[in-house]
């Protein structure tokens, strides 16, 4: 009897194990590579596959994966697949979509901690053997007004935290969760309120077409001199022109970044040399990426908030119990279905 084939890709060595103790009843290949074009005929007879953000699920790639049903992707966000195709081809999409609650509200913490006490820069000083702290002076974050845009599970956690420095907090949501506001202490607020209010906004939104450059020039018109914005939901959530344009002009007064437009261009400048169609990558933003880079007050990490040990085996451990499931008859965790 032929075996469900289940496939995972861009797998680290402690994955490999920890799949193959789970899914002992199926046949299960592993890629370290991710899903492309390129590769997607190999796997043509795939059932299921498992995937981070790097694969891409457009419709050309689900077109040549004739025995799909299942896409497991081992992330909260999914926008880097095809949802229209999926449901019209009847192929389930799952997520997961509470790994990382903390795991993310902290490094959006530690961004602004970074940025707010110039850690980056105090740690170049004493590299250069100075030991001099003059012109490195931080800002308190007690009694500033942070501004919270989402509050799902992870804006939830970002709003105790910041509670927890003494901020005052304002939050922005579409379905306001009033109960939890008043037992926590903050209030909502509308959007154009918020930006002229707050000292910090962060996003912790879903990437939509609704939220697609929620922060924009208009936006950042709206806000006080200095804000500072943190970044650790997506990068098509701030219009990269006009937050470079805030920096440049000193509007903004620093950006702590985890995600970003055109980010894999960052360290794969020699993908733009052999791409087909240039018209799919928009330079200025890439150009503009790697200006921001240098800049003293942003700080850039490489999409890596979500990156714990405890949150890398709640995904692993979440994304196995949805293909159990799925392999069951009883989906969990469902973004796409018939």
């Amino acid at each position: 009897m032929n075996m469900k084939k289940v496939v995972f890709f861009e797998t680290k060595p402690w994955e490999v194990d920890y799949v193959n103790g789970s899914l002992k009843d199926f046949e299960v290949e592993f890629c370290e590579e991710k899903l492309t074009a390129e590769n997607v005929e190999k796997y043509a007879d795939a059932e299921v596959i498992s995937s981070f953000i790097g694969s891409t699920f457009t419709s050309e790639v689900l077109s040549k994966l004739k025995s799909l049903k299942m896409i497991a992707t081992r992330s909260t966000g999914y926008d880097h697949i095809d949802l229209d195709y999926c449901k019209n081809s009847n192929i389930l999409v799952s997520n997961v979509p509470s790994y990382g609650e903390n795991t993310v509200a902290e490094h959006a913490m530690a961004l602004l901690l970074s940025l707010s006490r110039r850690i980056p820069e105090s740690i170049d000083r004493v590299r250069a053997n100075s030991f001099i702290p003059e012109g490195l002076t931080g800002r308190d974050l007690k009694g500033k007004v942070m501004g919270v845009l989402g509050t799902g599970h992870i804006g939830k956690n970002m709003i105790a935290y910041s509670l927890a420095f003494g901020m005052k907090v304002l939050a922005y949501d579409l379905y306001p969760d009033e109960k939890f506001a008043s037992e926590a202490g903050f209030s909502y607020a509308e959007l154009d309120y918020l930006f002229a209010k707050a000292d910090v906004i962060s996003l912790h939104l879903p990437y939509t077409k609704e939220t697609h450059h929620v922060i924009n020039k208009e936006a950042i018109s709206k806000m006080k001199k200095d804000v500072v914005i943190i970044n650790t939901a997506r990068g098509g959530l701030i219009e990269t022109d006009a937050l470079f344009d805030g920096l440049s002009s000193g509007k903004v007064g620093g950006a702590g970044l985890d995600v970003l437009e055109e980010e894999k261009f960052l360290s794969e400048e020699v993908v733009l040399l052999h791409m087909d169609n240039h018209g799919e990558v928009n330079f200025k933003v890439a150009l503009e990426n790697h200006m921001m880079a240098h800049l003293p007050n942003v700080i850039i990490t490489p999409h890596n908030a979500f990156n714990s040990k405890e949150a890398l085996e709640r995904i692993i451990t979440t994304t196995i119990d949805n293909v159990k499931c799925y392999f069951g008859g009883s989906c969990k965790n469902l973004v796409a279905h018939q």
